[in-house]
């Protein structure tokens, strides 16, 4: 699988735009970033994953400096790595479970951990936490890693590396 033959499969559906980025590791591995600017296209993005019999691999959230919440899906098509970027100001993302089972566990969890709901998500349960504890907990506290390096909220460097994330 090549980004330009995905990249033609979902840029004419794709109602709102969207920027790519496309990168190599070390080993020579290709993997490409899809930034969206409607996260409504997720739904489209996914179609395009299952019609390649791709996978999510796992989805990543995290809490901007603003409130705002970055959702990052992680997609795998024949070694491909994809990386498909949305925003939500309104701590909704459209959910791409009823198109890719795959994802199911991890909008779960993202539900669960930073309270960011899935919209159209066939299952309401929860994977980890206790009922007693709040939707997005996570929300509230540093990370782990924030933690174990004893740095700040407003720390410059977690700064800096969330910048360049939604770049």
């Amino acid at each position: 699988m090549k980004i330009e033959e995905f990249n033609n499969a979902i840029k004419s559906k794709i109602s709102s735009g969207y920027e790519l980025k496309e990168d190599k590791d070390s080993y020579g591995n290709a993997s490409a970033w899809i930034i969206l600017s409607n996260k409504r296209d997720s739904e489209s993005v996914a179609k395009a994953v299952k019609a390649y019999k791709g996978r999510c691999i796992v989805a990543t959230a995290y809490k901007n400096i603003d409130g705002t919440h970055t959702v990052i899906y992680h997609f795998d098509i024949e070694g491909l790595i994809i990386n498909l970027q949305l925003e939500t100001e309104d701590q909704s993302i459209f959910s791409i479970t009823p198109i890719l089972p795959s994802a199911n566990w991890a909008e779960r969890e993202i539900r669960e951990m930073y309270g960011v709901e899935p919209i159209g998500h066939p299952d309401k349960d929860r994977l980890f936490l206790d009922y007693s504890l709040a939707k997005g907990v996570l929300n509230e506290y540093i990370s782990l890693s924030k933690m174990q390096l004893g740095v700040s909220e407003t720390d410059v460097l977690w700064e800096n590396v969330n910048k360049e994330v939604k770049q």
